[in-house]
């Protein structure tokens, strides 16, 4: 079988490592590559112009981050409470999400995302 990965960029009110029921609907951006290091370019890429967009960001387990303004919320009118919103960016390999353990790769996110 071959390996694919999947770079994907999510507009919610959850942080993209939730994977909510339903989370698939919060996509905005999808890429699809043969290629293991094309695709975590892709990411970093992605990764630095969204870091650039948003003041706040932060990641769990590398593979998932959360970028957001403050000041952007949306009203929930089911639960009756300003919501944050999260734009996510999220690398799958063979449709899991992808374990990052290259040092140089954690070092350049580290270095524009804070780490929790």
């Amino acid at each position: 079988m071959d390996n694919t990965w999947r770079v994907i960029t999510t507009k919610s009110d959850a942080e993209p490592w939730w994977f909510f029921e339903g989370w698939e609907s919060d996509i905005v951006g999808d890429s699809i590559f043969d290629n293991r290091n094309e695709a975590i370019a892709a990411f970093l890429k992605e990764m630095k112009r969204l870091s650039e967009s948003y003041p706040k960001s932060k990641t769990k387990k590398f593979h998932a981050i959360a970028f957001w303004n403050p000041d952007e919320i949306d009203f929930c009118e089911a639960c009756d409470d300003d919501l944050q919103v999260y734009y996510g960016l999220v690398i799958f390999e063979n449709d899991r999400p992808m374990e990052i353990k290259d040092d140089s790769v954690i070092s350049e996110i580290t270095e524009h995302i804070e780490y929790v």
